[in-house]
């Protein structure tokens, strides 16, 4: 069973996605789980393994859909008993802890463009080990030989590349691209393509992203999916050269991902 869990594990962080594995770290007294046993919950509703089943394994399920909710990991004591108050309902007798460790997500970065800032960024994505895929349509600048980590080195342009059917789960746009055009042909189709909590950001001033929005609304883009594209993207921290803004828009990107105490992306 234990091996089960850890294959489980294993594939689910390969493919990125969010779980909680639940260990059951301390025991005393009559328990029906064992120290040592665990469990995978997924909010999709998986489970794989098992913390000792009955109301108590019930009751920790619950404990950590609710902690994926809220993307924390978090430690839940009871006792295996009848007593008025009890979180677990139990005739065991017994005391128990399980240690629920969430596993989020890693930010998924859709780099428009292969220039200078997409380079520096990629650099710190596999630094982070934040998966990523680069799109542009230039052979000289789209190679493994600057991207050697990247989920994918697209050479094409942005609007080819959102028709394909294997595109990873994004949780960002980022248009850094050589032109402003190269940057709205993947912005455009990727607002309303993509699940919604995809956010969205280009480099540029403010105004170009007045620009920008003039060109948006003409091409039909309603103003409430406009709103979600942020320029200039990045902290500000007075970035100028291109590593510079990378440390800006990265450190942007990980303020905005889910349970973490930061002002998000703003």
């Amino acid at each position: 069973m234990i091996q089960k869990v850890f294959q489980r594990a294993f594939e689910l962080l390969r493919d990125n996605h969010k779980f909680a594995l639940l260990h059951l770290v301390k025991v005393k007294g009559s328990s029906p789980g064992k120290h040592g046993f665990k469990m995978i919950v997924t909010p999709q509703g998986e489970r794989v393994g098992t913390i000792g089943g009955g109301d108590a394994e019930r009751k920790m399920i619950e404990q950590a859909l609710e902690a994926l909710k809220e993307g924390r990991s978090r430690s839940v004591s009871y006792d295996l008993s009848r007593k008025p108050g009890n979180l677990v309902r139990s005739l065991c007798g017994g005391q128990n802890e399980v240690y629920i460790e969430v596993f989020m997500p890693k930010p998924c970065l859709l780099l428009l463009g292969a220039g200078h800032v997409s380079r520096a960024v990629a650099a710190l994505c596999e630094s982070l080990e934040y998966p990523y895929v680069i799109v542009d349509d230039r052979p000289e600048f789209a190679s493994r030989e600057y991207f050697p980590k990247a989920l994918d080195v697209a050479v094409m342009r942005p609007a080819q590349y959102l028709t394909r059917q294997d595109m990873p789960a994004f949780s960002h746009v980022l248009g850094l691209g050589y032109n402003a055009e190269f940057d709205l042909e993947g912005i455009l189709p990727a607002l309303t393509q993509l699940p919604t909590q995809v956010r969205y950001g280009t480099i540029g001033s403010k105004a170009k992203y007045v620009q920008l929005t003039q060109i948006a609304k003409e091409r039909g883009t309603a103003e409430e999916q406009w709103r979600r594209v942020k320029c200039p993207v990045g902290l500000d921290i007075g970035a100028q050269t291109p590593a510079e803004l990378a440390v800006a828009i990265t450190a942007e990107v990980i303020a905005s991902i889910e349970g973490r105490e930061s002002k998000g992306w703003s």
